[in-house]
């Protein structure tokens, strides 16, 4: 099956994001033979229907600007009054979407020059998908075609080729395998930790008995784990301290901290990605002789139970050149958040469990393991986590090539149609900034 990724249809994915009930506009739009055509660029023709869903997925990123620039919801009236970037909004719109139409001619005229060639399993899967959505009354009542929906869904399977074949494994701009499993190693880490907390379930700071006490048991665990000879155990052990400190932290009676102390409580979040962990129950069933039906249930739990990965702050060089320096406008979280990172990565080491401050209010009890232990197929070096790999590193550097193409197009715009699909006479009232 085609990987998911994140080019697939980013104008279709905004556009669906609007309500399906019944539209307000008097009746669907149509495309005139002298507005069939939006716009050409660099000599290729865009038609009509491209372009207004391109204008409905700018729509939505205005109306997302201007939420967080006001802080509320914007009705439909406010956003044709908006101002983004200095622009009129329906000015602003309009830009974003042409931009969108020459990413567009840029992947087709690229993806030819390369004589490239999509699969029939993705051919199938594009039908599939625009079969699914050709009935949304959005897309109807706006004039957008099935072809347009198909070329414009095919369109994004031809940018992930692109992307494959100039910036994939062993590519001309990408790197082998053996570089990206470094590259995966630098820059992730494998750790389980515990969160303990100094404040009650209200965010009360506990009185000094209670903390030192709780300071003392982190201490006995670290040393508990450390104790086990087997590296991987250590991990395992991590599971067991966990039930003991739920345990532990339900016995703490809760004592408020001196208001004078100005004590608070700041909610937190720290880079990591946490997996899917635990047990997993399948179940067979088969008849017997008599015609009875035998369930049998098995219960797996992962060896790798309540890992998580931590990504490092600064994975290329451009990041490391541009990485500022902390100061007094970074929040206490985003300066502890950082001060974490920087520990993981530069003094963390492996199978030796820590006691680690992380502010005022938490201690995390924390271990790394060897990453290199779980890069196989069917853990962190399967296909879909290369390819997003694959786009962690290079989709910078791929977005700059191809709008760099895009940029060096000329534009011809066919003003009876800017005019005809402006996008407030499009029916889009009921465009929904959340889905």
């Amino acid at each position: 099956m085609k990987k998911v990724n994140r080019f697939a249809a980013a104008a279709l994915t905004f556009a669906l994001a609007a309500t399906t009930a019944g539209c307000n506009a008097p009746g669907a739009i149509t495309l005139g033979n002298n507005t069939k055509n939006a716009l050409t660029v660099d000599g290729c023709d865009v038609p009509a229907g491209i372009f207004i869903n391109n204008e409905i997925s700018a729509y939505r990123n205005a109306m997302y600007r201007v939420v967080m620039e006001q802080g509320s919801l914007p009705t439909f009236d406010d956003m044709k009054k908006a101002k983004i970037e200095d622009m009129d909004a329906e000015d602003w719109i309009q830009d974003q979407a042409t931009e969108t139409c020459k990413l567009y001619v840029a992947i087709e005229k690229e993806f030819d020059k390369i004589d490239g060639k999509l699969t029939q399993e993705e051919e199938d899967e594009i039908k599939k998908y625009i079969k699914s959505v050709r009935d949304n009354d959005l897309f109807k009542d706006n004039g957008i075609s099935e072809d347009s929906l198909l070329k414009a869904y095919r369109n994004s399977y031809k940018q992930e080729y692109l992307f494959d074949h100039y910036y994939g494994i062993d590519a001309e701009k990408g790197c082998s395998e053996e570089d990206l499993k470094k590259y995966f190693t630098d820059n992730t880490a494998r750790i389980k930790y515990i969160e303990i907390k100094l404040t009650d379930a209200e965010g009360n700071a506990y009185d000094e008995d209670i903390k030192r006490k709780i300071d003392k048991k982190v201490d006995s665990w670290v040393k508990e784990i450390n104790d086990v000879k087997d590296d991987e155990e250590k991990l395992k052990k991590m599971d067991d301290i966990k039930t003991e400190y739920e345990e532990f932290s339900s016995t703490l009676t809760t004592v408020a901290g001196d208001e004078s102390s100005g004590t608070t409580t700041t909610t937190t979040t720290t880079p990591t990605t946490t997996e899917t962990t635990g047990t997993t129950t399948e179940g067979t069933t088969q008849t017997d002789e008599n015609g009875s039906v035998i369930t049998t249930t098995t219960t797996t739990t992962s060896p790798y139970q309540n890992e998580v990965t931590v990504t490092k702050y600064v994975t290329t060089t451009a990041d490391k050149d541009e990485q500022p320096t902390t100061t007094t406008t970074q929040s206490e979280a985003e300066v502890a958040v950082k001060k974490y990172n920087d520990f993981v990565f530069d003094d963390l080491k492996e199978y030796e469990a820590v006691k680690y401050n992380y502010d005022d209010s938490t201690i995390y009890l924390v271990i790394k393991g060897d990453i290199t232990k779980r890069m196989t197929k069917d853990d962190y070096w399967s296909d879909d986590n290369i390819d997003a790999l694959l786009k962690q590193r290079y989709g910078v550097d791929f977005d700059d090539w191809l709008n760099a193409i895009a940029d060096s197009y000329s534009v011809e715009k066919n003003k009876s149609a800017y005019k005809r699909y402006a996008p407030f006479k499009l029916d889009i009232e009921d465009v929904s900034l959340y889905g």
